[in-house]
């Protein structure tokens, strides 16, 4: 079999949709006959003409998520390099928390991008359906993680508090504070439940006890494993709809109970009562968690099944044969 010699482009190293999109796939592409090289986008005119010079020899430019210039397409264009695009984001929309919305702009350059490329890789339904319209070679591929790297939570360790936890990046954190009257209420009702933080950046609640941990790769499975209760809160928005949900994907694959909004893929992958819960209201939101918080047995068994569906579905072992077809059907 010839070999496939691919330019992958990534945002940052320890970026989540560069470690789950790309970086986790990458050891295992050379048994495929997949060259590969990955590099960070250039920042600069003069970092492009170096990446020019570099790709002499690549038939293939694998772009995760940023949308390139007109005339950084039509170079490649020109070259007769053909440009895989992976996306994962609603990234034709404002975010909720820049004020949300149709952005004309981000639309424009969305559109060129995809119509630009010969095979887009979209992360859920919602995705592909915003690039269809400009290009008919849109595969789906969720967000998948490497189920290996995290360990089953053991429920026969007692713990004094019960631990209601979220991980996350900080352009999220607001979904979260918008529960703080669901947990104060929860700190009113019982002296044993703690709200725990994995982020970069925190906030205070009136009754609720807070531990704030920082975010680090080497430290998530131990913090994973202290959460008793996953949360993953998200607005009703089409920017929200494109998410592809890591932080659920994360609960699962440790065997613990999710708690999340019943938006965009949320839907897709949990079944209600079985492998997880729903809630759409402050109201909704302290009765699925004082469910979860009185009963032990029930939170291991729902965690038990997100377990099964993040490895039927949603894991790197299931995923890693689509994205090589991906690469070699192009």
């Amino acid at each position: 079999m010839e070999m496939k010699k691919v330019y992958f482009l990534i945002q940052e190293w320890n970026h989540p949709a560069s470690r789950y999109r790309v970086l986790q796939y990458v050891p295992y592409l050379k048994e495929s006959h997949i060259d590969t090289r990955v590099a960070l986008f250039p920042g600069s005119f003069c970092q492009w003409m170096k990446l020019f010079s570099e790709l002499k020899g690549y038939d293939t430019v694998f772009v995760q998520k940023k949308r390139l210039w007109r005339w950084q397409l039509w170079y490649l264009k020109r070259k007769h390099i053909r440009i895989i695009y992976d996306f994962d984001d609603a990234i034709m929309f404002k975010s909720p928390v820049d004020g949300g919305g149709r952005s004309f702009k981000r639309q424009r350059t969305f559109a060129r991008m995809v119509r630009y490329s010969d095979r887009v890789i979209a992360g859920n339904q919602y995705l592909k359906s915003q690039a269809l319209p400009y290009n008919k070679n849109v595969a789906i591929l969720p967000t998948a993680i490497d189920t290996t790297r995290y360990t089953t939570k053991d429920y026969r360790k007692n713990k004094e508090k019960i631990t209601v936890g979220w991980i996350g990046s900080r352009s999220s954190l607001p979904f979260l504070k918008e529960l703080t009257p669901a947990f104060d209420q929860l700190a009113s009702q019982y002296t044993s439940v703690e709200l725990k933080i994995i982020c970069n950046d925190f906030f205070e609640c009136r009754k609720m006890p807070v531990m704030k941990k920082m975010w680090a790769l080497e430290d998530e499975n131990a913090d994973l494993q202290d959460i008793d209760i996953g949360l993953a809160p998200l607005p009703n928005h089409e920017w929200t709809k494109g998410k592809c949900a890591t932080k659920l994907l994360q609960y699962l694959s440790v065997g613990i109970p999710v708690v999340c909004s019943p938006v965009g893929v949320h839907n897709e992958m949990i079944k209600e009562g079985v492998n997880g819960l729903f809630a759409a209201s402050t109201q909704e939101w302290i009765e699925k968690l004082d469910l979860l918080i009185k009963d032990k047995a029930l939170r291991e068994r729902i965690g038990a099944e997100g377990k099964k569906t993040v490895e039927s579905s949603y894991s790197l072992k299931a995923n890693l044969p689509k994205f090589i077809n991906i690469i070699q059907g192009l």
